[in-house]
């Protein structure tokens, strides 16, 4: 069975009393759809980056759970008619995963083009310093050396 993360946010209209309640039953529609809770961790209560609903705090939960693809679309139209949780998502891990190695070897490959095309245009890559946060240094004579030759070429053919 695919795996699969969720978080969700319970609204601040439920009381803190309340949220063991509202936690314990988004397992418990988990679990009655066919799917086996890994992990849950509860996040606490935080300010929302932006109000919801006229909410501004709500307590987020992160469960990983094991469920089949079918039944996750029944989850999500469980989770979206509680009026206790304001926002939820569903990822499958698994998927996020090959898309993150696909996202990492089209930068790779962005990289190795930029590198390429600066040494067919002439670009003489200066020896420069490493500082130990892993930025290049150049000094300051050669930066205003190619800011003159910047400036000094000729660009009324353009």
């Amino acid at each position: 069975m695919p795996k699969y993360e969720m978080m969700y946010i319970v609204a601040s209209s439920v009381s803190d009393d309340q949220i063991p309640a509202v936690t314990d039953g988004v397992l418990k529609y988990i679990t009655e759809l066919g799917g086996t809770v890994v992990k849950e961790e509860k996040l606490g209560k935080k300010k929302l980056a932006y109000p919801i609903k006229k909410t501004r705090n709500g307590f987020y939960d992160a469960v990983v759970f094991e469920m089949d693809g079918k039944q996750v679309n029944e989850l999500d139209l469980k989770l979206r008619s509680s009026a206790d949780i304001i926002r939820h998502i569903v990822v499958n891990i698994e998927e996020a995963l090959v898309r993150i190695q696909k996202d990492a070897e089209a930068q790779e490959k962005m990289n190795r083009s930029r590198s390429e095309r600066a040494k067919a245009s002439g670009f003489k890559g200066e020896k420069t310093e490493q500082t130990s946060e892993g930025k290049a240094e150049i000094s300051d004579e050669k930066l205003n050396q190619k800011i003159e030759e910047a400036l000094s070429e000729d660009l009324t053919n353009i």
